[in-house]
């Protein structure tokens, strides 16, 4: 019995040490996660131990916390991405987390350097193969269980517009409205192009940004950029979306229809999305925007 009970707890290490050597993080990366795990712990300690502001606003002190987590983290970022120039991205990029005041809703970012300014045109983020994978395992109930899981593979997930929204600094969901047709390089493990935009009510008559996501050399690049003439609007989506939500706002008033107005509604977006990646890539915008996220990914640097 207590060679069995050895045999089960070596096994069972066996399979733990294989699942680590199959996520493939450094031990730089374990390294930067402990202390990441641990500033937040120590960070929402202080806020429940702190009385509640009257203003709405965090602590002082807790402030100061963030801050110097911050601080600590950031070089060690930097060492685990290493020496790195993206061509037009000028200044030292900076640990992509805003906050690690759980709960806020700039919580939970890509773990990564991100190049170029908040008010920049492209910014860029930059990541690992093994934290991306491991923010991944982070992010895949983010939202909840009645929400959609975050697919865990790499080149499914960025396909995904949660992704986006949960990785990139935003107080908007971002929204696809297209693919973008790219040639990935020789050796990339995974390329993706998008046209999107941001919302934080209803979805843009235009795509004014796109989003490139290119898994190469050991580190997963995420790309966005305004630098571009925007796509649309779209006339005919346009009316038929009108459409939709007219009918939705007629079944909302006249509930014997035994119409659902919320699901007339949803129709309506996921309706002018269909459209608008239809007929998107007739518009010459279009192509710009295709070759403009070309652009994009040749700058992106290989090693």
């Amino acid at each position: 019995m207590k060679w069995t009970n050895l045999a089960g707890s070596f096994a069972l290490a066996l399979a733990v040490l294989m699942l680590a050597a199959t996520a493939g993080a450094t031990p730089a990366e374990d390294a930067y996660i402990a202390a990441r795990d641990a500033a937040i712990a120590k960070i929402k300690a202080a806020l429940d131990a702190e009385p509640k502001n009257p203003t709405g606003g965090d602590d002082d002190k807790v402030l100061a916390l963030d801050q110097a987590a911050h601080a600590a983290l950031e070089p060690q970022m930097r060492a685990i991405v290493g020496p790195l120039a993206i061509e037009g991205m000028r200044g030292q990029a900076a640990l992509n987390l805003d906050t690690l005041m759980e709960g806020d809703e700039d919580f939970g970012l890509l773990d990564g350097l991100v190049y170029g300014g908040v008010d920049a045109k492209t910014r860029v983020i930059v990541t690992t193969d093994g934290l991306f994978r491991h923010w991944l395992a982070e992010h895949k109930n983010w939202w909840g269980k009645d929400s959609p899981s975050l697919p865990q593979e790499p080149g499914a997930v960025v396909k995904d517009d949660d992704f986006y929204t949960q990785a990139v600094l935003t107080d908007s969901a971002i929204v696809r409205f297209a693919d973008l047709p790219t040639r990935a390089p020789a050796n990339a493990a995974f390329a993706y192009a998008m046209l999107a935009s941001r919302t934080q009510d209803q979805i843009p008559s235009k795509a004014d940004e796109i989003f490139v996501t290119l898994g190469q050399g050991g580190r997963v690049f995420v790309a966005y950029s305004k630098d571009f003439h925007a796509v649309g609007p779209i006339p005919a989506c346009e009316a038929l979306r009108k459409d939709l939500a007219e009918k939705a706002a007629d079944a909302a008033q006249h509930p014997q229809t035994n119409q659902d107005p919320d699901a007339l509604s949803a129709e309506s977006d996921a309706a002018f999305l269909r459209c608008f990646a239809e007929k998107a890539p007739q518009l010459p915008a279009f192509a710009a925007a295709a070759d403009a996220a070309q652009a994009l990914i040749v700058r992106l640097p290989s090693r």
